[in-house]
């Protein structure tokens, strides 16, 4: 089981940093490092906050938690290619007939 970090707060509510901050950090704490993922609901979530604060928002609270380096950087990445299975090592051939 993964958990993707993202959509945080309350429909038509302001964004709470703090709040957010705290539930981004309990989640990791519940979770764990290794099942959790940054996400965001771009561009729906720009209603509410930009996505430069909400990655500031998300560096703060793993900051909060006092998270290594592996830590985050799974959170951040590791984790996402991991759990999707993304192939770094080989490049992927685009399709120019479908642009896929």
């Amino acid at each position: 089981m993964s958990v993707k970090l993202s959509e945080f707060g309350l429909r038509d509510a302001a964004w709470n940093d703090a709040e957010n901050r705290r539930i981004i950090g309990d989640a990791v704490a519940i979770f764990g490092a290794e099942r959790c993922m940054f996400a965001s609901n771009f561009p729906v979530a720009g209603l509410r906050i930009a996505y430069p604060a909400l990655v500031r928002t998300f560096a703060a609270a793993m900051a909060d938690r006092q998270l290594s380096d592996a830590a985050r950087r799974a959170i951040w990445h590791d984790n996402a290619i991991r759990i999707y299975r993304i192939d770094l090592d080989e490049p992927r051939k685009l399709d120019t007939q479908t642009g896929r």
